[in-house]
C-alpha cells in the first residue's frame, strides 16, 4: 500500500524530470511527471477501495472499457461516484 508524501514513478527521464508525448484518444499534448504525491488519508482510502477491486470485472475501467472517450470518461465517473461515495473530477 502507497503511503504518504512523493512515490516515485516510472517514467523515463530526461533533462527536466517531465516528458511530452501526444495522446491520440485526448486529441492532445499530455505531459507525464515522475511521481504521484499522495497528500492525504482520504486519497489513500481511495485508493485502497480501487485496489480492491483491481483486476476483477467490478473495476470501474474494466465495467467502461470499449466505448469511444466521451462515453467512457462519462461511464468512469459514475463508476467512481458508486465505489466512491462522490464524483471525482
Amino acid at each position: 500500500m502507497a503511503k504518504l508524501g512523493q512515490t516515485y514513478g516510472r517514467v523515463k527521464q530526461n533533462a527536466f524530470a517531465n516528458r511530452a508525448y501526444f495522446k491520440p484518444s485526448l486529441r492532445r499534448v499530455v505531459i507525464r511527471h515522475p511521481g504521484v504525491i499522495r497528500r492525504s488519508e482520504k486519497v489513500l482510502a481511495i485508493n485502497a477501495k480501487l485496489e480492491a477491486v483491481k483486476g476483477t470485472p467490478n473495476a470501474p475501467a474494466t465495467k467502461c472499457k470499449g466505448k469511444p472517450w466521451d462515453l467512457f470518461v462519462d461511464c468512469l465517473g459514475t463508476e467512481m461516484k458508486s465505489l466512491v461515495g462522490k464524483k471525482v473530477a
